[in-house]
């Protein structure tokens, strides 16, 4: 029996395999496995709400337009994210990335939470997302796509057109400089 996350992948491919054929009921499968992922990871990075949706937007119209190009030598979520990654990198160097608070990112609260526990953990995602604002793009996209995402170190060097070793480096130092700003502020909390 395949792990559900292969099984996923396998899926996937194949919507993109048949979206190169011109098959809109597999790219329509594929727009809404990954509509809320994209969206998710371009606001990480680019923290507009409006830029995030547009850049959602052209990543699945380059997705449809560039299915016949998948070569499959990665998964096709590694290649989607690759130009939602390009896509918002361009879109940084364009113009200056607003704030948006992390609630806007992760909207799934714990149900098990009492008032005082969802209120420091609110007030932890503010700093969080705050700090966040400090890093540069390309610590921000390291830390969004393995820890928001849950990419694999390899499926994150893939995206970010890195080697491996650079992304478990640029985490490192993003930890650490995430660790420093909190702790300049006075917000204490153990990160992933």
């Amino acid at each position: 029996m395949q792990p559900a996350h292969d099984a996923d992948a396998t899926r996937e491919a194949e919507w993109l395999r048949l979206t190169a054929r011109g098959d809109r009921a597999a790219f329509e499968r594929l727009f809404r496995a990954y509509e809320h992922r994209l969206y998710r990871f371009s606001l990480g990075l680019v923290r507009d709400q409006q830029l995030a949706e547009e850049i959602t937007g052209d990543v699945m119209l380059d997705v449809w337009r560039g299915a016949p190009r998948f070569r499959g030598d990665a998964k096709a979520s590694t290649w989607i994210f690759g130009i939602a990654h390009h896509k918002c990198i361009d879109a940084l160097r364009r113009r200056r990335p607003e704030h948006v608070e992390l609630q806007t990112l992760q909207t799934v609260r714990d149900a098990t939470a009492g008032p005082e526990e969802l209120a420091v953990e609110e007030s932890f995602r503010r700093a969080l997302g705050d700090a966040m604002l400090e890093l540069t793009p390309e610590h921000r996209a390291v830390l969004e796509l393995t820890f928001i995402n849950g990419c694999s170190q390899a499926e994150t060097a893939a995206i970010v057109a890195c080697p491996v070793n650079t992304v478990k480096t640029r985490v490192f130092y993003a930890k650490q400089q995430l660790r420093r700003i909190l702790d300049r502020r006075g917000v204490r909390r153990e990160m992933p």
